[in-house]
């Protein structure tokens, strides 16, 4: 099943013409094409829709056995991404789709397993992620604000926890997908696309 009829399928949301764009590129992902994956969209476009919550969820569908980190600015809101992911891998829909749902013995909201042996693990930036490992690295957002973006010192300690915690726990082909606001056009965005 195509990640925009998946989309379709558990929420019943239509995709326009830029999201289509981003499930295009999404769905290479899954399917092992394309190993990073920058999104760049103002507040209020839906890509976080798509991307933390809808795309996870496909994601542990079609590759049953692997991980997901799931990382966001800040654990609370790596916790909301991971408990609408977990609502729509427990549907219904989503059981008829890949026969499968969550473990009945792991449901944490920041961790929790498929009943095929897939992982989730939701974490905000700069928590401790040692002993995870991924299959696909996504964080939505790593600055939160406009203040923050301005920061030198919160910038460089968002980019050492990606170069230091978050990077290392990608297992050989790994995905790395990042999505956010553009605050700023430097160096630190530079420096991403070459990792």
């Amino acid at each position: 099943m195509l990640f925009r009829s998946f989309c379709k399928r558990v929420s019943d949301i239509d995709a326009a013409r830029h999201h289509r764009v981003m499930i295009d590129a999404l769905e290479r992902v899954a399917a092992g094409k394309l190993k990073r994956l920058m999104i760049f969209m103002p507040p209020g476009h839906a890509k976080s829709t798509y991307s933390s919550v809808h795309f996870p969820a496909y994601y542990l569908g079609v590759n049953p056995h692997n991980c997901i980190i799931g990382a966001s600015h800040t654990q609370d809101l790596a916790e909301r991404f991971s408990k609408k992911t977990r609502a729509i891998v427990q549907s219904s829909a989503y059981h008829e789709l890949y026969g499968f749902g969550i473990s009945q013995d792991s449901r944490a909201v920041a961790a929790w397993e498929t009943e095929k042996g897939g992982e989730f693990k939701a974490a905000g930036v700069g928590a401790g992620i040692a002993g995870r490992r991924s299959d696909v690295g996504l964080i939505d957002d790593p600055i939160r604000s406009r203040e923050d973006a301005e920061s030198e010192l919160v910038r460089d300690r968002v980019w050492e926890w990606y170069l230091a915690d978050f990077r290392t726990r990608l297992k050989p082909e790994g995905a790395i997908i990042i999505i956010q606001t553009r605050w700023r056009s430097e160096e630190h965005t530079s420096k991403l696309q070459s990792h």
